[in-house]
């Protein structure tokens, strides 16, 4: 594009505008010395043989008016310039008619006014309904101390063309832009949770970091495909949790500024292959939203009839021999019923010598409103004449006006459905189905109790959400299993837990 400057200098010679140029600023100031046409045409000019004028603007906000041409190239205001500086020029263009690309490019001379090379930015679609921005970063050569300021139009056939350009910008240093990638990068696990690491990223962009935006791919114990979620400007580090084990997953952190996200840094792990007797590890750690308040993983073994045994400081159980349960149909025997092995609590319901024992477990937690509550269990095919309630019962045994989430729920034979009761002194309830019979492998059971809201989930697949009368007062969490109908069961069989957890809200 050098001869293009050689019929620039003699247009600017024969304008009289050999000598518009600007000195160097402070970074941050426009160097533009007409950026918007305010009052004439200086600085602006056709490198080609297409009319020019000075043109009315009405829809840009900051420019009242624009340099408008017939032609296809044009100059914009020279600057003086210094070597090895770093300048941004850019220039709002639009089309009154036609389509095309507009780029700007910068020519750069010394101080005898000899051409030393041209720096181009890229080329930008224009329209005839927007204003576009055309920028171009460019580095200052050596020797150089003017840079002659051009842009190419390419219109292709397009004929009575009418191209405007206003809001010439020259900014010493790089634009703005999203941050780079961030540094040190790293990934640890632990069981079926892994936490990625990372450090700054080593450019901001040249504006403040302002969050983080992170990850991962795979799907996940419950069933959630790709996850993401972001963190503040001070966070280094996030885990994720309820990762299946034995699974890689790739982990992903970008930066973010008021420009917009960077590129993002990854790191690939592996979890632990699982040794858990359901396939799925209790999961460990927090989650967005939730603090875990409760583990258990059935770690130590306990005989039948020796229950709770080490237990006893985690949970409590109801024992009654005299207390018949909810429906009559056996009495409150926990100790008759729940053992521990291998891993797993183990539920026995069945009769004695005529009388039928119903088994229920409560974690020993700290007074509780809204909740998050997981139990990973597996109930034997054939059970009859028992049901489960798992559930959450108020702290001050005012029901139903202070309500009743009770998930999973039904005959042990049949389908698990969620019941939530409203806090409401008359009672009343809703209900969801699930379709799954209890008995038919490990299933992983979630409530999430939150203010106005209560929802149940099966395997991480959803199973009812209620936003009725949902209680506001603390309950707690009843593993609660008993027969079915005011008759004696007339089968028996197991429930196995492998593991419950507990999480309050954060």
């Amino acid at each position: 594009m050098h001869w293009r400057s050689i019929v620039a200098a003699v247009a600017l010679v024969g304008a009289g505008l050999v000598g518009v140029t600007t000195t160097s600023q402070a970074a941050g100031d426009n160097s533009c010395s007409n950026p918007v046409l305010a009052s004439n045409l200086n600085g602006w000019g056709a490198l080609d043989s297409g009319t020019v004028s000075r043109a009315a603007v009405t829809d840009l906000t900051g420019a009242n008016w624009a340099f408008a041409t017939t032609g296809r190239s044009l100059w914009m205001p020279q600057i003086t310039v210094a070597p090895g500086q770093v300048w941004t020029v850019s220039a709002r263009d639009r089309l009154l008619n036609g389509s095309g690309t507009a780029k700007i490019t910068v020519e750069w001379y010394g101080s005898s006014g000899s051409y030393l090379s041209e720096s181009a930015g890229p080329a930008i679609t224009l329209t005839s309904t927007t204003w576009a921005p055309v920028t171009a970063t460019v580095t200052a050569p050596a020797g150089a101390t003017t840079a002659h300021v051009l842009q190419e139009g390419s219109f292709g056939s397009s004929v009575n063309t009418s191209w405007r350009t206003t809001m010439g910008d020259y900014r010493q240093g790089a634009a703005a832009s999203a941050p780079s990638v961030p540094t040190g990068v790293s990934a640890t696990t632990s069981g079926t949770s892994a936490t990625l690491t990372w450090s700054a990223p080593s450019s901001t962009g040249g504006s403040a970091i302002t969050g983080y935006t992170y990850g991962r791919d795979g799907t996940d114990a419950q069933g959630t495909g790709p996850w993401s979620g972001t963190a503040d400007a001070t966070t280094r580090s996030v885990t994720f949790n309820l990762l299946q084990p034995g699974t890689t997953y790739h982990l992903t952190v970008a930066a973010q500024n008021a420009n917009g996200t960077g590129p993002a840094a990854s790191a690939t792990v592996t979890t632990s292959a699982s040794s858990s007797p359901s396939g799925v590890p209790m999961p460990v750690g927090n989650l967005t939203g939730w603090r875990q308040v409760f583990t258990e993983d059935f770690t130590s073994n306990v005989a039948l009839g020796s229950w709770p045994g080490p237990y006893a400081s985690k949970w409590s159980d109801y024992t009654d021999p005299n207390h018949p349960d909810t429906n009559r149909g056996a009495v409150w025997n926990s100790v008759k019923d729940v053992s521990a092995s291998g891993g797993t609590a183990d539920y026995y319901l069945h009769s004695e010598n005529g009388q039928a024992y119903s088994a229920a477990i409560l974690p020993r937690t700290s007074a509780q409103t809204y909740g998050r509550y997981d139990v990973r269990f597996k109930v034997d095919p054939g059970t009859t004449g028992w049901k489960s309630a798992w559930l959450l019962w108020p702290d001050d045994e005012q029901w139903p006006a202070h309500g009743e989430i009770d998930w999973p729920e039904g005959d042990l034979t049949g389908t698990m459905d969620g019941f939530m009761h409203y806090a409401d002194p008359n009672g009343g309830q809703d209900w969801a189905p699930s379709g799954v019979d209890f008995a038919s492998g490990w299933h992983t059971a979630t409530t999430e109790w939150l203010p106005n809201s209560v929802k149940y989930y099966l395997d991480g697949n959803l199973v009812g959400s209620f936003t009725k009368k949902v209680s506001s007062y603390p309950m707690h969490w009843v593993l609660q299993s008993e027969s079915a109908s005011s008759s004696r069961p007339t089968g028996s069989g197991h429930i196995k837990i492998d593991w419950a957890v507990i999480y309050a809200r954060t």
